[in-house]
């Protein structure tokens, strides 16, 4: 009897440590994402992605991701000329809101663990057309 009590004991104690708050934590958007893949999706979600082409040479091109900034990394020309874009955004769940110029912009979330972030958005001027972003983690 006590070594059955010692073993549910023991199972109790391994099941109880290896659940931890950890295995629940959503990955974070903020970080350094390199620009991967682009196209359009159709209203069905079919996706039509190509690889994004980094000007050769260069750094790839990247976005750095803060609590409430996006700072857009382009890198272009044969002196690989470097051009930075911040716009502040909000997060409400997997929607993305960016103010630009007075117009405002939304994307959703479609996919966002440790390595993939994936936008959806589309343009106010062509709501038919999903432009579809992926990014890769780099940090």
């Amino acid at each position: 009897m006590k070594k059955g009590l010692l073993l549910v004991a023991i199972c109790l104690s391994i099941f109880f440590n290896s659940c931890s708050n950890d295995d629940d934590a959503a990955p974070s958007l903020q970080g350094k994402w390199e620009y991967f893949k682009e196209g359009t999706a159709n209203s069905t979600g079919q996706e039509f992605l190509t690889n994004y082409e980094h000007q050769s040479g260069c750094t790839k091109d990247y976005s750095n991701i803060t609590a409430s900034t996006i700072i857009d990394h382009s890198f272009f020309g044969s002196t690989c000329e470097e051009e930075i874009f911040s716009t502040p955004y909000t997060r409400n769940g997997n929607t993305i809101s960016i103010t630009s110029e007075g117009e405002t912009f939304t994307a959703e979330i479609k996919t966002l663990d440790s390595n993939t972030l994936k936008i959806y958005a589309t343009d106010p001027d062509f709501p038919g057309i999903i432009d579809v972003t992926v990014f890769k983690r780099i940090n």
